[in-house]
């Protein structure tokens, strides 16, 4: 204890007494302070960025629930011929999809078994068979979900099928991915006389869980077919899985509905 203490004195004289030694304390304190508080701006720059993330992921996911009721008072109005009052009120709007923010929290890409984790689940109004898109396009389906995660089948996998066209054609073909670029699909199944332009969009078509003329991804070239009497295009997908972090949950609104009734034709 002694010891200790003389140690401590002998310091503290050596700093008061001498100047230059003084100085060299003084200037290492402060690099130290200055480092100390580099790290804290990072740390709290990290965190209010995780935080603006999220703010904006709300807002986006607003935006696209206002645009596609927006969509649909607008087919309505196409479809009614004598429709005369352009007054828009949210009784006249019922907006057939809403948009659920989300992060992923894990993905787990190993060929056949690729999936993604969410950190929404039940208690966030997420259920199995909704779809998932990015800001850029098409994810994935909600294949399982707990309370608080679900968990994504990509369109990334072998397993995967996804009605698709190529945007100004009335000619549908399926989605498939071959298991080898996470970049890329095809589009098959489609009529042989279906012709492309390079960089043409191909969106969704007929689906009971996409809205119609989303984004999948663009034709990069000819693809490949075994059946001679189709066609097939190899395309681009439109979002990049290598740095996916934020996406949206779609839920239906009609989905249970529509499945009743074609459950209830089918068992006739």
């Amino acid at each position: 204890m002694l010891a200790v203490l003389l140690i401590i004195v002998s310091f503290y004289l050596v700093f008061t007494q001498n100047s230059y030694q003084r100085s060299v304390y003084l200037s290492s304190a402060n690099r130290v302070s200055a480092e100390l508080y580099r790290l804290s701006g990072k740390v709290n720059s990290y965190f209010y960025m995780q935080k603006n993330n999220n703010e904006l992921l709300e807002q986006n996911a607003k935006l696209q629930n206002e645009l596609y009721a927006l969509k649909s008072y607008l087919n309505d109005l196409a479809l009614d011929s004598i429709q005369t009052n352009s007054f828009v009120s949210d009784s006249m709007v019922t907006a057939q999809f809403r948009f659920i923010p989300s992060n992923v929290v894990n993905i787990s890409f190993f060929g056949s078994n690729n999936y993604i984790t969410l950190d929404k689940g039940l208690q966030d109004g997420v259920k199995a068979d909704m779809g998932v898109v990015s800001q850029n396009g098409i994810v994935g389906v909600v294949l399982a979900v707990s309370d608080h995660f679900s968990v994504v089948i990509p369109i990334v996998n072998p397993k995967f099928r996804l009605s698709g066209k190529l945007k100004n054609s009335d000619n549908s073909g399926s989605i498939v991915w071959d298991g080898k670029d996470l970049h890329y699909a095809q589009l098959e199944q489609l009529p042989k006389h279906e012709v492309f332009r390079e960089g043409d969009t191909v969106v969704t078509s007929f689906s009971r869980i996409f809205p119609k003329d989303m984004v999948i991804g663009y034709v990069v070239g000819q693809g490949k077919t075994k059946d001679d009497n189709f066609n097939a295009f190899k395309i681009r997908l439109a979002t990049d899985f290598y740095s996916l972090q934020h996406v949206f949950v779609i839920e239906d609104v009609y989905y249970e509905e529509e499945s009743i009734l074609e459950q209830s034709v089918e068992q006739r």
